[in-house]
């Protein structure tokens, strides 16, 4: 396999994985509506890339909803070990977790992965 090749492979897993922890959390915030008149935040699982990732991350509904609104965008723990520089970049950094933007192929697919039409990137 091509470094080329490797390098598309590695785009392809991060933006899988990413949709499916995206989805997760879709799920997740169902739950946490429920619950939002007497919890100020809830509990989400990180989207990093790494598939055995395990972080839970703690953030209101506005917030998660603010990252939601761009389909390239996803939220993990703070941590460079949570970033892969070669197919996301870090757009904000707080306490509690970072976004992340993915850019190139990796980007195309999890626009078009987004669960809700019509997200990319609203810049």
């Amino acid at each position: 396999m091509t470094v080329s090749e490797e390098s598309r492979d590695r785009e392809v897993r991060a933006a899988q994985n990413q949709s499916l922890f995206r989805e997760i959390n879709e799920r997740i915030k169902d739950l946490n509506e429920g619950f939002s008149l007497v919890l100020a935040s809830g509990e989400w699982v990180c989207e990093c890339a790494n598939e055995t990732c395990t972080e839970r991350i703690s953030m209101s509904a506005q917030e998660y909803e603010a990252i939601r609104s761009a389909g390239v965008r996803f939220f993990v723990a703070p941590g460079e070990e949570h970033v892969w520089p070669d197919v996301e970049g870090v757009t904000k950094r707080y306490d509690r977790y970072w976004v992340v933007e993915k850019i190139g192929h990796s980007g195309e697919m999890a626009r078009e992965a987004a669960p809700r039409s019509g997200q990319g990137s609203p810049e």
